[in-house]
């Protein structure tokens, strides 16, 4: 085991998110409670949770809306970045430990 030098956000669609995403697309059969979280790696020490989450709000909303097939222009209208929190479902920490004695590997993507 190997610790890694970050922290993470953990993301997971809410149930706000998952009935827009129903309304938006009515073939989705996903719910809040059956969704998958995404980890996002971010630096290892922060003391304010509120403001890295600020920090990264406008790109974990991108990547997840574009998750599910929706890019900015079809966004909701309610949607903005202070009501973040109330569409997604986030936890915080600051210890990542890799199991695997595999190398990581990275691949860019947008």
């Amino acid at each position: 085991m190997q610790l890694i030098n970050r922290g993470f956000i953990s993301v997971k669609p809410s149930s706000l998110f998952i009935e827009w995403l129903k309304s938006y697309d009515s073939t989705v059969l996903i719910t809040a409670e059956d969704a998958e979280a995404t980890v996002y790696l971010i630096e290892e020490e922060f003391w304010d949770d509120a403001l890295i989450l600020k920090t990264y709000a406008k790109k974990i909303a991108t990547s997840t809306f574009a998750e599910y097939g929706c890019d900015e222009a079809h966004w909701p209208s309610n949607f903005d970045i202070e009501n973040f929190e109330q569409w997604f479902d986030c936890d915080l920490g600051c210890t990542c430990i890799d199991l695997l004695a595999a190398p990581i590997q990275k691949e860019s993507f947008n």
